[in-house]
Parts: C-alpha cells; structure tokens; sequence
C-alpha cells in the first residue's frame, strides 16, 4: 500500500483541504469528521467483527493471538472520537487490520489440523436422517468435538448445518460414527428448516435467525457462548445433559430421506498434494482457468448469479469455493478436468477457510513463474456481513487485485471509495453472466 498515490484518491474526495477544517463540498459525519473518513472507520469496525470471530475460535483451540489482539485494540483506539483525521494513515491502518486477518485466519487453520487432522474430500449424506437426533449450526468445530464426545454411544445421531458441513472433512470428527450427515443449506433457512425437524438443536456461533415467538422449535433451541435468542436454552460450562436429554426424549427424526450427497474436505494442503497434475493440466490446456466463487450467502433477489455462473463454466475451468455461499451450487456434479483425476468443484471449506484459496495461488504463482494477480484466477465474492470484509481486507493486505463483489456493493462504501478501490485494486461489482463470463474468459 505504500505505493498508492493517496493525493488522487483526496482529489476525487474533494479532501484537499485538511479534515475537520471546513473545507467547502465536504459531506460532514459526526464530530466534524469528513463523511468518507467515518465509512473508512466504518469498515475498520466491520472488519474488526469478522476478526474478533475467528481470534475467538482460535484462541480456544490454543492459538497464541496476541498479535492480532493487539491490531484489534489499536485499531479500536484509532476510531476515536477526534483521533484521526489523515487519509494515509485510514488505509494504513484497514491493511493492517487486512493482515492480522490473513494471519488470524493461518492461526485458525494450523489450530484446525493440528487437532482434528488435515481434512480430506469426502462425500456427506444430505438430507438425510433418522433416529434421535441433534442438528448443530454454526462454525464452531472446538463445541461440535465436545458434543461429539459427550454423546458418544448414547443413542444420539449428529447433522451438521450450513457452515458446520465441512467439519465431516476432518479425521478425527468423522471418525465418531454417529456424526451421520448434512441438513438444509445456508444460514437462513432456519425458519422453515428448524420447524420441519422434530429433534434438538443446537447454535454455536453466527448466523442465527431470531426465531418466531410462536415458532414450533423454540423449547427445542440450545444456544452456546455469546450465542443467544430469546426463548432458548443456553448451553453453561459446556454441559450438554439437558440438550442430549431433551434430544433422547423428542421423537425420531423421519422427515428427512433423500438420497443426495454433498463433497467437502478439499483442504489447501490436501489440494497442493495435487500440484504435479495440476501444473501438468495447466501446461497441457486442459486447466484453462480458477474460479473462486465464495462469500456470504443471503436471501432475497440477484444471488442465483452464482449458481448460474457456476453452472455455465466450461469445463476445462475449476472452482474453488468456501462459506456459506457454496450452497448456492454445491448440489451440482462438476465432475472431473477431462482426463485426469483432478475435481472441478473444490469445497475448501469455512469461511475462515478462505486463506486456502490464496495459499493455492501462491503455490502456482512460484511454479509456474507467473505474477499473482497474472494468474488465470478470476474471484467473484457474494458480499454481505463481516466476515467477507475481513476476508477482503485480508486479500488487499495480499495485493490481490482483480477481485468482483455482488450481487451490490456494501452500504458503507460510498462513491469515492468504490472509485478508489476501483483504481487501486481493479475492484467491480459482478453484472450479468453472460457479459462477466466473457469478461473473465476473454
């Protein structure tokens, strides 16, 4: 960031003036500060949200943290009130809340295999499901071992949902027998989801959608740590009695029986064992390019873009996915590159995963000589709550350009930060298929 010409982006603001002094055409925020500014420490708030998430998981499974506690203390005293009001010193600081980002998300993931194992791929039973059961949401892999453990032959069969797909990728969860399978998609389709299935259930982590008060699975509802709703039981001291009693007590689960499956436990480090025919594909044309199609899903109009795209990749293309967004087209057979054994979709898993798909191209960066925003890489990210703009930041803190948001921009960006982005970064916001395809294939 240190090469990036901050005096255009000042021009473009109308901030040639110093801040807070009342320079003519500045849109004002709170406490003098200029508009813009106050979105900048806006992002810096948003990003630290996504930050403190991760920090948290990993700091439970024993990660040494401080350096990132210490960007996120900082960066909280940078936005106070009549702290800042220098540009340069905004961006530098985003960068480095991006880069306690990359690192807190290395933590996580070297804190992941150490404990669960390298995850590998592997196909997951969805929709499917039976007997006394418990339903677990969430992203937190460290609870769902403890529940694991604590229900081990005790009668209870465990499904995963949403963001906890990944952990049957991981060694030592699969190995637990009754970890049997996936139910429903993203996050949000807890309300219908929720109230078609009779065992308990059980939220450990973001995104829970408040329930109902006249919902039918409010009295059947475990929260767990900072997680919590009213009406639901809250899990104390990891005890899990009453949550595996009340699931013994309910009837069995028998509304979920169809016969698809799901794939998942595409690790980087698993992927890089795969380096040789990877490379050999590239320089044989038969790889002609990486898709990372990843990010936050959400409902409403403008997000089957991604499945779209997904389905209307050739098939010399790969995508590399993670979040919650992969359920928009995780149900598709991408199949394999023709004539070899390498998978078209790749799940790396969470979105905490996301350093994954970095680690990859920096891998192919160094092999095959090719600078990293030179890859035949395209990165199309659905955008919507804070740990996408971690994630962002983390990529710009990289030097990744190149990269495309939908199926809109986030509210806090106004106009000259887009334009800003846009110029430092190639920054854009996705379009239609058809034109973004040739985009991205011409």
């Amino acid at each position: 960031m240190s090469n990036i010409d901050l005096a255009m982006f000042c021009n473009q603001c109308e901030m040639s003036a110093p801040m807070g002094c009342g320079a003519k055409g500045q849109e004002k925020g709170t406490c003098g500060k200029d508009s813009t500014l106050a979105r900048l420490q806006d992002t810096m708030i948003y990003g630290l949200k996504g930050l403190s998430a991760y920090r948290e998981h990993a700091n439970e499974l024993g990660a040494d943290t401080k350096s990132v506690d210490d960007v996120m203390s900082e960066t909280l005293y940078f936005t106070l009130t009549n702290v800042n009001f220098n540009f340069n010193e905004h961006i530098a600081q985003l960068m480095k809340v991006g880069s306690a980002g990359v690192q807190v998300m290395e933590l996580l993931s070297d804190a992941h295999a150490k404990k669960f194992g390298v995850p590998t791929p592997v196909s997951v039973s969805q929709n499917r499901a039976e007997g006394k059961a418990i339903l677990v949401s969430g992203h937190n892999m460290e609870m769902l071992h403890k529940l694991l453990e604590a229900t081990k032959d005790r009668g209870v069969n465990i499904y995963t949902h949403s963001e906890m797909l990944p952990a049957h990728g991981y060694p030592e969860l699969r190995k637990y027998s009754h970890l049997k399978g996936n139910i429903g998609k993203a996050w949000f389709d807890q309300g219908k989801l929720f109230e078609e299935w009779s065992g308990a259930i059980v939220v450990n982590t973001n995104c829970i959608v408040p329930p109902r008060s006249n919902c039918g699975y409010l009295d059947r509802l475990y929260t767990y740590k900072i997680v919590g709703v009213e009406g639901a039981k809250k899990i104390e001291n990891d005890d899990f009695e009453p949550l595996i009693a009340q699931a013994l007590s309910l009837p069995s689960v028998d509304r979920f029986n169809a016969e698809t499956t799901l794939v998942t436990g595409h690790n980087y480090r698993t992927i890089l064992t795969l380096a040789p025919q990877i490379l050999e594909a590239i320089s044989a044309g038969k790889i002609r390019r990486f898709f990372v199609i990843a990010g936050c899903d959400a409902p409403g109009k403008g997000r089957e873009y991604y499945r779209e795209l997904a389905q209307r990749l050739p098939k010399d293309c790969v995508i590399l996915t993670s979040s919650c967004g992969k359920f928009r087209f995780n149900d598709i057979d991408f199949g394999t590159i023709e004539g070899t054994q390498i998978p078209r979709y790749l799940d790396l898993g969470q979105c905490n995963d996301s350093n994954g798909a970095v680690k990859i191209a920096l891998a192919l960066s160094s092999a095959l000589g090719v600078p990293l925003n030179d890859l035949p890489v395209s990165i199309v990210l659905m955008w919507m709550e804070q740990k996408a703009i971690i994630i962002l930041l983390a990529l710009f803190s990289l030097g990744v350009q190149n990269i495309h948001i939908g199926p809109s921009a986030p509210e806090f960006v106004n106009e000259p930060i887009l334009n800003f982005l846009v110029e430092n970064f190639n920054l854009s916001l996705i379009s239609n298929v058809e034109d973004d395809l040739k985009k991205f294939l011409g």
